[in-house]
């Protein structure tokens, strides 16, 4: 698949192809389009067809915390953009879909409920848009991950397709009126809300002088909500927002019992600093694991096999790398990724991946 192209350099070339990217949706054909080369002579460009790829796309079901701490350090807003971003980045090789907990309302330990249907992503925007539309609201009330786990569990396990929930919280479950608990595990007094030291006194899980057993730590039901997802086919990745270092000990249990579980404590993805940088890379790795895959399938086979070109993370990925092994190959339908290019799909620093053709394939 090298280029017969003659005169212009292997940097000028994948410049302008990467540039224009964007704009190769729209085009039918190989465009050739002008471009100076460091302040040289006129040499062409090019932009490419896109071929849809077929990705046997796996479900990624986002379960949010939405409790009264996520308006803290404006944790709700940067989650839902860096999960915003990931969804555009993935874009069509994954399904998106959302809820949230507690669903919002005058009780503070409602059970949550979807707000964006799963839907497949794209890479254009709209999904993401729908999703942060959906998720537009104030976080307010507690923190009812067991029970709402167990209510999202007949529909995640119903669909066709491989599913993964993202449970992204910033503290520990509760919410269980039926318990009981000392300060040692009330969650006012973990969290040392005010006039809750930890450890106590007061125990402000007391239901004479407290707010009872909705505000003890919940966390074996919530572990149980989760093993009962894996048995029901769903693994579950958690997401320690800042203000969990708290629950880490449940926030691990609960990430052993979805299944894909980090290889070292902490077993679940804890998250330092509430910026989008910090959760958007969190989440870059967990989607890394969804979608770890370096084979992919065309929609059909190109109609010039020697002029595509493969885009990964938004750059041309030349053909072979300096050493001159292969870093993909394309046999008919089949896409493989090869080399340091499969690895940053694996280790999520790269997500989306683009096939385009009509123009001369980039080598080193």
């Amino acid at each position: 698949m090298r280029s017969g192209l003659t005169g212009v350099s292997r940097a000028a070339w994948t410049a302008g192809v990467t540039a224009l990217v964007a704009t190769a949706c729209g085009a039918r054909t190989g465009l050739l389009v002008p471009q100076r080369d460091g302040g040289g002579p006129d040499v062409p460009t090019c932009a490419g067809t896109a071929i849809p790829l077929d990705t046997n796309a796996p479900v990624l079901y986002f379960v949010l915390d939405a409790s009264g701490s996520m308006q803290e350090e404006s944790k709700w807003t940067n989650v839902q953009s860096a999960v915003a971003t990931l969804i555009t980045e993935l874009g069509p090789r994954a399904l998106f879909g959302a809820a949230v907990f507690p669903t919002q309302g005058a009780d503070p330990c409602a059970v949550g409920s979807e707000v964006m249907p799963v839907q497949t992503g794209d890479s254009q925007g709209s999904t993401a848009s729908v999703f942060l539309a959906a998720t537009s609201l104030t976080p307010v009330g507690g923190t009812p991950t067991a029970s709402t786990l167990a209510a999202l569990t007949p529909e995640l396990s119903s669909f066709p397709q491989v599913t993964f929930a993202i449970l992204a919280t910033d503290g520990g479950p509760n919410c269980d009126a039926a318990l009981s608990c000392s300060a040692v595990t009330c969650t006012s007094n973990m969290d040392g809300v005010q006039g809750c030291p930890t450890g106590g006194p007061p125990n402000c899980c007391d239901p004479t002088t407290g707010i009872g057993g909705l505000g003890c730590l919940d966390g074996t039901a919530a572990t149980q909500a989760v093993s009962s997802l894996r048995a029901a086919g769903v693994q579950t990745f958690v997401m320690g927002i800042p203000g969990s270092a708290p629950y880490a000990a449940v926030l691990d249990d609960l990430a052993l019992a979805g299944g894909v579980a980090r290889s070292s404590e902490p077993y679940y993805y804890a998250v330092d600093t509430a910026d989008t940088g910090a959760l958007g890379s969190a989440l870059a790795e967990i989607a890394a694991q969804a979608t770890a895959s370096c084979s992919f399938t065309l929609t059909h086979p190109p109609d010039q096999p020697d002029e595509v070109n493969v885009v990964v993370g938004g750059s041309v990925v030349p053909l072979d790398d300096s050493d001159g092994g292969a870093e993909w190959t394309l046999q008919g339908t089949k896409l493989t990724l090869l080399g340091s290019t499969c690895e940053a799909i694996q280790t999520g620093r790269a997500l989306s991946v683009q096939v385009l053709e009509g123009c001369p394939t980039v080598t080193r």
